[in-house]
């Protein structure tokens, strides 16, 4: 696999023109925003966030608005919120910001569409929170590649709690087969497991509260479980450009 060798970290996407940023997304297929939302928006979220967390207080098993997963005490914790935009306000108002959809549109724009959102935590100390290298796209395959995932983190993320692990420039490489599970679905493994092999060639994304990292349909990337004493909990908004059309998937 050849994959080219990110720039030097001269600049963050913050300090870049948008014309630097098409450059470096078309070349790496990420972007890493250092800050994006005020104290007061991040706060806002952070306050959503605990209330929806409170309908979920002594669940042990998955249901349509949450996914559990067992700690290694022996409790439940959350893993995801299904469409978070449906069970807060603040969520449902986070797509809509006019800072996050300048930074697609440069990208992907002007017409763009909403694909899904998810909001994933990463509590401490639970193995199970963890997931494999695999990329979106083959999850929901479409017409075209004008689709990203946008990730705004509500806490640090760094690789102590599990922040994102990717390998710059493999979205080029197109589409990898993943493995299906028994049940139809896709698993996350990907078939051809020597696209990753290579540690040289991952790259840690550590991210601040309050920050947004995006990334290509194509990105491979993975991250690992929570081994620190702090949550890493960051909404996933998926962005299409509208001629992009979904073939399949859920």
């Amino acid at each position: 696999m050849v994959l080219t060798t990110p720039p030097s970290a001269a600049k963050t996407a913050n300090e870049m023109t948008p014309g630097e940023q098409r450059q470096f997304y078309d070349d790496q297929g990420y972007l890493v925003f250092p800050k994006m939302l005020s104290s007061a928006e991040l706060g806002t979220l952070r306050t959503a966030l605990a209330e929806v967390l409170r309908e979920a207080e002594g669940l042990t098993e998955t249901n349509d608005k949450f996914s559990v997963t067992p700690t290694d005490d022996g409790g439940f914790a959350v893993r995801r919120i299904f469409e978070p935009i449906v069970r807060h306000q603040a969520f449902h108002d986070l797509v809509l910001n006019s800072k996050i959809l300048d930074v697609v549109e440069n990208l992907i724009g002007p017409n763009i569409q909403l694909h899904h959102t998810k909001l994933n935590l990463k509590p401490p100390s639970s193995r199970q929170a963890r997931f494999e290298w695999h990329q979106d796209y083959p999850f929901f395959p479409h017409t075209n590649f004008d689709l990203l995932a946008v990730m705004i983190y509500l806490d640090d993320a760094n690789e102590e709690n599990g922040c994102l692990r990717i390998i710059p420039g493999s979205h080029k490489l197109g589409p990898r087969n993943h493995l299906f599970a028994k049940d139809g679905a896709f698993s996350s493994r990907l078939e051809d497991q020597h696209v990753v092999d290579d540690p040289a060639g991952w790259l840690a994304v550590p991210v601040p509260a309050g920050g947004m990292e995006l990334h290509h349909c194509n990105m491979l990337h993975s991250s690992t479980a929570n081994r620190g004493t702090r949550p890493r909990s960051a909404i996933v908004i998926q962005y299409r450009a509208a001629d992009c059309v979904e073939l399949g998937g859920s």
